[in-house]
């Protein structure tokens, strides 16, 4: 089976990298073993949020200039970086998804520990704040439902009290729900939102609502409504008297598999190839090339294509795998960049940056990956697989999947 190029992983960098790929006319292959940690996400997208002293930045694309040479903004080209995260925004726009932010400059998305964290782009029905100084609103009724625990209200509630915001706790009961609290695991967010989909179930919320608002400027709930598009959003908005907001619940997160979702769809939808479920398991290298790939679900099928990419997430995902002897990448053993020594991939200090964050695929300037110290030409690596940065004390993590994935793209067509 033959395609123009084959991408190995279906999450962020994946979908971007084979939507640039579609919309230009090649035939894109995408092969995912399961769900990406799109799953996971918080309803907002990093393009950088720290510098190197933990300092939250306020312009992201001034301060990719100070970046180490090995990060991969840096190898995408300093003076790329707008022009890729516009780009960026492009298709999560053209995916049907509504986003404000601004690369220019960071706004502040509310985690759900109640602490603000600088970001680029949110979806739009979060509440988010311009400055650390807190958000817009100074009296808020924080509202949850009966039994879901995934929404810590008192850390929420009392994160936002620190910014001088006057914040009132309340609970809905919804008896649509009143069987699935019986079982913890049906009071998952992603569970509950299919519940709260019907009109007369988004009625009796929107009235409890507004039984419970009183003097409020707005109102929050956890970000449960909306799992496959944002009309439930936009409906239960309309019937609620004050300004109506989510912020973001522990996972999983129904704003990420609606943009999971939105992302494969669009894919598809412009002729993409989605192979879900499906696994690389090896692949045949020759003269400095990918010859072909093998999968679990084909197994006497040998896909190939002119172009590999390989975006399969770091630890989390077993993009990046360990032992207790290296750390290895584990569908094509390509070379990495990490430590031999096994006490050097820690702190001690738990809340310092840990070395093996930075670990990843090794790369040249233009992404190509390596394998014994040789360059594989028609094999690249984009998004979190990649080494040279730390998503978690930068907060670059999406931004890094989706620049870099436009960036691959761009050179592939460029060949």
């Amino acid at each position: 089976m033959k395609f123009d190029n084959i991408i190995i992983g279906g999450g962020l960098s994946g979908l971007t990298c084979g939507i640039t790929l579609a919309k230009a006319g090649k035939k894109v292959a995408v092969i995912t073993a399961g769900q990406s940690t799109l799953h996971f996400c918080s309803g907002s997208f990093d393009l950088l949020g720290y510098d190197a002293e933990g300092k939250a930045i306020e312009n992201p694309v001034e301060a990719v200039a100070q970046l180490k040479e090995s990060h991969p903004y840096k190898k995408a080209g300093v003076e790329n970086i707008a022009s890729l995260a516009q780009d960026a925004a492009a298709i999560l726009t053209e995916c049907g998804l509504k986003l404000k932010g601004d690369i220019k400059r960071n706004h502040y998305r509310i985690t759900p520990m109640g602490v603000l964290k600088p970001t680029w782009l949110t979806l739009e029905e979060y509440l988010t704040a311009d400055s650390a100084a807190g958000v817009a609103y100074k009296k808020l009724v924080v509202a949850n439902i009966t039994g879901f625990h995934d929404f810590p209200v008192e850390f929420i509630a009392e994160g936002l009290r620190k910014t001088s915001t006057e914040v009132e706790v309340k609970t809905l009961s919804i008896p649509a729900l009143k069987e699935r609290r019986c079982s913890p695991s049906e009071m998952r967010s992603a569970n509950i939102s299919k519940v709260l989909s019907t009109e007369d179930t988004l009625q009796e919320i929107a009235d409890k609502l507004n039984s419970i608002a009183n003097d409020a400027e707005a109102i929050i709930l956890p970000a449960i409504i909306g799992i496959n598009n944002d009309e439930n959003i936009a409906i239960l908005k309309a019937k609620v008297n004050k300004p109506l907001f989510v912020i973001a619940t522990l996972p999983p997160s129904v704003p990420g598999v609606r943009v999971q979702k939105a992302l494969r769809s669009y894919f598809e939808k412009i002729g993409g190839v989605f192979m879900m479920g499906n696994k690389v398991c090896g692949g045949e290298i020759e003269d400095g090339k990918v010859k072909h790939i093998e999968t679990t679900l084909l197994p006497d099928e040998q896909l190939s294509a002119d172009n590999y990419i390989l975006a399969t997430g770091s630890f989390q995902s077993e993009g990046l795998m360990s032992n207790y002897v290296k750390v290895y990448e584990p569908v094509l053993d390509l070379d990495v960049d990490a430590s031999d020594k096994r006490t050097e991939w820690v702190d001690t200090m738990v809340y310092n940056a840990q070395p093996y964050m930075e670990y990843g695929v090794k790369t040249n300037n233009v992404f190509q990956t390596q394998k014994n110290g040789s360059t594989i030409e028609n094999l690249y690596a984009i998004g979190s697989v990649l080494s040279g940065h730390n998503a978690i004390k930068q907060a670059d993590g999406t931004g890094v999947s989706m620049v870099t994935a436009i960036a691959v793209a761009k050179n592939i067509l460029n060949k």
